[in-house]
C-alpha cells in the first residue's frame, strides 16, 4: 500500500493535470456546459493541491473537510454534465446565492444601501427595486437528480460530522498518521472519478455512468 509522501506525491501531480485540463481546448465542438465544467475542475484542483500540503504535515481535521468539499464538487460536476440545461442555472449561482444574502442582512438591518447624494438611508427604496432571489439548488437535490443520492447519503453526510465539529479531534501522534492516510486516500478516489468524468465529458462528450462512478470509488 502506498506510503503518505508517495500518496500526496501522487495528488500533487494529479492537481497539476487537472488544472491544466481546465485551459486544455480538448474539443472542436462547444458546449454551454464546458464553462461550469473548466470552473469546477479548476476548483477541484485547487482543493486536491491544498489536501496535498495538509497530508504532509498529517492534519486530517482539515482532510475531513476538504474530503467533503471535493465530493460537493464531484456531485455538482455530475449533475451539471447530466443535463446541459443545467449549466447555465450553475452559473447563476454565485451571484444569486450572494444576492440572496445580501437582501437578507439588509431586512435584518446588518447592511444598508447610502444615497451618493447625501449619504441618506436607502436600503428599503433598494429592496423594493430587487426581485426575489432564485433559489438554488441543494446538494441533495442535486445528487438525487443525477442519480447518486446514495453517495450523499452514505458518504457527504458522515463527512459533514467532521465539517461542523461533531467529530473527535485527532491529536496522538500514531492515530494522527493512520487517519491522515485514511482520509488522503478518500481524496484520491473521489479525485480520480471527479476527474475521469470532466475529461471523458471535455473530450469524448460522453456523460459517466453511474455504475461506473461507483466502480472508481470503490462503492
Amino acid at each position: 500500500m502506498p506510503g503518505l509522501k508517495e500518496i500526496c506525491e501522487n495528488l500533487s501531480t494529479h492537481s497539476k493535470m487537472l488544472a491544466q485540463s481546465s485551459e486544455d481546448k480538448w474539443s472542436d465542438s462547444s458546449s454551454p456546459v464546458d464553462e461550469p465544467v473548466r470552473r469546477i475542475l479548476l476548483r477541484g484542483s485547487e482543493i486536491i493541491r491544498g489536501a496535498t500540503n495538509l497530508g504532509l504535515s498529517e492534519n486530517p481535521t482539515a482532510l475531513g473537510i476538504l474530503s467533503r468539499q471535493l465530493l460537493e464538487l464531484f456531485i455538482s460536476l455530475h449533475w451539471v454534465i447530466s443535463d446541459p440545461e443545467r449549466a447555465a442555472r450553475y452559473a447563476e449561482f454565485p451571484t444569486n446565492e450572494l444576492d440572496r444574502l445580501a437582501q437578507m442582512a439588509m431586512k435584518d438591518g446588518l447592511l444598508s444601501v447610502k444615497s451618493k447624494e447625501d449619504g441618506a438611508d436607502v436600503t428599503n427604496d433598494f429592496l423594493s427595486t430587487r426581485n426575489k432571489p432564485k433559489k438554488g439548488v441543494s446538494i441533495e437535490q442535486q445528487a438525487r437528480e443525477s442519480g447518486i443520492l446514495d453517495l450523499y447519503q452514505i458518504l457527504y453526510r458522515f463527512m459533514s460530522l467532521e465539517t461542523h465539529g461533531k467529530s473527535e479531534t485527532v491529536v496522538n501522534p500514531a492515530e494522527r498518521s493512520e487517519v491522515t492516510l485514511e482520509h488522503l486516500q478518500t481524496i484520491g478516489a473521489i479525485s480520480q472519478v471527479f476527474g475521469h468524468t470532466a475529461i471523458l465529458w471535455l473530450l469524448h462528450r460522453q456523460k459517466i455512468t453511474n455504475e461506473k462512478v461507483r466502480e472508481l470509488l470503490g462503492a
